[in-house]
């Protein structure tokens, strides 16, 4: 009986080995496109989260004004006990908690971008970590309340009085000037909207920390604290504070969207 004629062509005859190895690289990319289908990549939506931290200022700002007019404006109310809890300017509170966690969201993103901007160019990177710090200072005065203590130590040794009434806004007034003087490089270093953003952000936010506190404590040296004209003064100002800060948020997010439009969230 003839046997069946066997053809050199036959890769898994003449080499079998040859033909497993073939396999297995085949086997791995079905594999690999298998576990692809499965990936999930995290879509973080910048609109929507800084919509709901703006409303959120919003509702905290307009908590403490409305307490602030039914005081001093609608005493037959009866509302004559103000829930300090709901006070701007008070310091255990939640606009204080608020503010705090804006300001150390602020310094973790500037860390992150400054790490980041690190590992191209040490120089460049110099003024995101330098900005890490003053915004971990900045979060940590909201709770220590530092700049108070500095007010006490500098009123004892210097006249305060009108717009410098409350004398730490004496050095804040400086060291704000001589540092945005430095940075302006690193300001002109970005473009279009970026540039909008940043800028406004450190013009709202001095107007509110630095402009509106001078203007308070004229009002609060000529008038007391305990009025209607003060408060308002103060709900301005942690106003301003506020829209100066998420204007900042919202610029660190753009650059963060910038680098990391198509980065993939992967725990290993």
């Amino acid at each position: 009986m003839p046997q069946p004629a066997l053809s050199l062509t036959d890769s898994s005859l003449v080499d079998p080995a040859g033909a497993e190895r073939d396999r297995l690289p085949a086997e791995a990319r079905r594999m690999a496109a298998e576990l692809g289908q499965g990936r999930q990549g995290v879509t973080i939506r910048l609109g929507p989260i800084m919509g709901i931290l703006w409303a959120a200022a919003a509702l905290i700002v307009l908590l403490s004004l409305v307490q602030d007019l039914l005081i001093f404006l609608a005493p037959e109310a009866g509302f004559s006990d103000r829930i300090y809890r709901l006070d701007v300017d008070t310091e255990a509170s939640l606009p204080t908690w608020y503010s705090t966690s804006l300001l150390s969201l602020c310094a973790l993103l500037l860390l992150l971008i400054g790490l980041q901007v690190n590992s191209q160019s040490r120089l460049k990177a110099l003024p995101w970590f330098i900005l890490t710090a003053i915004f971990a200072v900045l979060s940590l005065d909201e709770i220590a309340t530092l700049h108070e203590g500095l007010s006490a130590l500098l009123s004892a040794r210097m006249d305060n009085s009108g717009l410098f009434y409350f004398a730490w806004t004496v050095p804040a007034l400086i060291v704000c000037v001589a540092g945005l003087i430095c940075f302006v490089p690193f300001i002109l270093s970005f473009k279009g909207f970026d540039r909008v953003l940043l800028v406004s952000s450190a013009i709202v936010f001095l107007s509110g920390a630095i402009g509106m506190e001078m203007l308070g404590g004229a009002e609060a040296e000529t008038g007391g604290i305990a009025t209607l004209h003060y408060r308002m003064l103060t709900t301005l100002e942690e106003t301003l504070e506020f829209a100066g800060v998420l204007l900042f948020l919202g610029f660190l997010l753009r650059r963060l969207r910038a680098a990391h439009a198509r980065t993939v969230l992967k725990f290993e």
